[in-house]
């Protein structure tokens, strides 16, 4: 119990640690090849699939216009200031709707054939984000975009049908922007092929062998000058959790996961066997929940989803998985989006209630007058390899379901099956699992509920919302949007549309000769690496 209270303590003192002087820093020193336990990617090109694997992987290799601060330049986690990337400077015009990049001069790919080390120019910006706009699951996020051009050599115009709010946090994102050259897909056909990684980040990847490893090395040629510290980066493909916490424990591994991730009751473990382990709590930008087929029976009533939601018991899943450290207000903007947030406090108790509540009578009730007063079955297809404790989570939402008279039916799947098929909305009545990491709120609400989107996994189309959705997109005021963005959390609340589990802080963990590896929401694992070294 103590011990609990401890940890209760350092998660309260978290946020004034993360925003807090450093100590005087020690000399970083170079060399070195970090070792990662991770599960295997579904493919290694950016823009045919939305894994956090490929994409985490990808940011060793890759560039952007633009990104987020990272290691000693970030204020904190969910620090989404935009900083210099390929581009050094760039304009927007009064009217939102012009954007113009002038990229620094001298950026060579790596030295890879059919490239071969040369000069990154505005054409291949122009290619890359035409391809991301067309290929990408997460295209959407580009809709707005009316032409790209390359004005010359090292300008780049991107102009806008209207104004766009998360446009530069978009350019920003790992997930959805990297710079890639033409004749790598020319001649191996998409980027997938492990010869086809060819970018201008700070790591080259040298070898892939399927099942087993990737290899990364330093890019000797990388923009930021001195970077990075490390030799390489080695990721041993390792499918189980309990076997990447044990290659950390055996000191074979310096990442048990890609982001450095274990969970509450794993870190809880792990600081008894291996007392010396560095172990840091982060709210992360995480969520989890059950989404529906809201375009046919019987989830197109509201009271069916009502009644799913009042099923869960949340306090119960964070006392009993999550020690009770969890976020379980965490839909539909996750708990660590703080400053867009709207507390539950600040609901009608009734609608918090549908978001929020455990009532499984009520729960009963709202089916018997939904037409179903003996349940029914629904399946719920999910991907059984997430993290701790997400195998738990599958499990508690059957039994809670049944506890009011749904059976469920769990669809465990393939993970290559499940996100290309299932999380992009592809699936029968029921799922369940977490959303990827966005940094723009507009990610959780309108990529989440606008219709017709691969990313509205429940398939939602309600006229209403939809006004809401685009507007706080063309606002750029922030003040003026996050109040439309209030609204929409109002509006939602009860609705349902996605039923929403507790989140966990996630603690990042890594051996003590480990330096400056900080943790950053999103997927740009590469950027976090350049700051990382090796004290041995």
């Amino acid at each position: 119990m103590a011990y609990r209270s401890a940890l209760s303590v350092l998660l309260a003192i978290l946020a004034v640690l993360l925003v807090a002087d450093p100590a005087p820093a020690q000399t970083p020193k170079r060399g070195g090849v970090i070792r990662i336990a991770e599960r295997e990617a579904p493919g290694l090109d950016p823009h045919l699939t939305i894994s956090f694997l490929t994409h985490s992987y990808m940011s060793l290799a890759y560039s952007q216009l633009v990104r987020f601060p990272n290691g000693p330049e970030q204020k904190s986690p969910t620090d989404f200031t935009i900083v210099p990337d390929l581009a050094e400077k760039w304009t927007v015009s009064k009217d939102g709707k012009v954007y113009t990049f002038s990229l620094r001069k001298g950026v060579r790919f790596h030295n890879k054939p059919p490239v071969n080390g040369r000069e990154v120019t505005a054409d291949d910006v122009k290619y890359s984000l035409e391809r991301f706009m067309a290929k990408s699951g997460f295209r959407e996020r580009f809709e707005p975009v009316q032409a790209i051009d390359a004005v010359d050599r090292h300008t780049v115009r991107i102009t806008l049908k209207e104004a766009y709010a998360p446009f530069l946090n978009h350019l920003a994102s790992p997930s959805f922007c990297a710079i890639l050259p033409r004749e790598a897909e020319d001649k191996f056909k998409d980027f997938n092929h492990p010869d086809a990684v060819i970018g201008t980040g700070p790591f080259v990847l040298k070898s892939y062998d399927k099942g087993v490893k990737m290899v990364f090395e330093r890019n000797p040629d990388y923009f930021m000058k001195g970077f990075p510290y490390l030799d390489g980066v080695t990721v041993e493909i390792t499918p189980d959790a309990a076997a990447r916490l044990a290659v950390l424990r055996a000191g074979k591994a310096e990442l048990p996961h890609v982001w450095g991730w274990i969970s509450p009751e794993e870190a809880r473990s792990l600081k008894q066997t291996t007392p010396d382990m560095v172990v840091t709590p982060y709210r992360v930008i995480g969520q989890g929940f059950i989404y529906m087929r809201t375009d046919q029976p019987p989830f197109n009533d509201v009271r069916v989803r009502r009644a799913v939601s009042l099923a869960i018991d949340r306090k119960g899943w964070n006392d009993a998985l999550l020690f009770g450290e969890g976020c379980v207000d965490a839909g539909p903007i996750p708990c660590a989006l703080t400053d867009w947030k709207l507390d539950a406090a600040k609901l009608e108790p009734a609608k918090a209630k549908a978001l929020l509540g455990h009532d499984p009578a009520e729960a009963k009730r709202l089916l018997a007058e939904a037409g179903y007063p003996k349940g029914f079955t629904m399946p719920i297809y999910h991907w059984p390899g997430y993290v701790v404790p997400w195998r738990s989570y599958y499990e508690l939402a059957a039994e809670d379901l049944g506890k009011i008279g749904i059976t469920v039916e769990l669809k465990p799947e393939e993970y290559g099956k499940y996100i290309s098929t299932t999380a992009l909305g592809k699936y029968d009545k029921a799922a369940m699992g977490p959303s990827t990491p966005f940094t723009e709120v507009d990610d959780f609400l309108f990529g989440r509920f606008y219709p017709e989107l691969a990313t509205n996994q429940s398939r939602v189309a309600d006229a209403e919302l939809t006004k809401m959705l685009v507007a706080q997109r063309r606002e750029m005021d922030p003040k003026k949007r996050k109040q439309i963005v209030d609204d929409i959390q109002r509006y939602l609340a009860d609705k349902a549309y996605y039923v929403y589990v507790p989140q966990w802080p996630q603690y990042v963990a890594h051996p003590p000769y480990v330096k400056g590896f900080r943790h950053h929401d999103g997927y740009g694992l590469g950027m976090r690496l350049i700051y990382t070294w090796l004290d041995k």
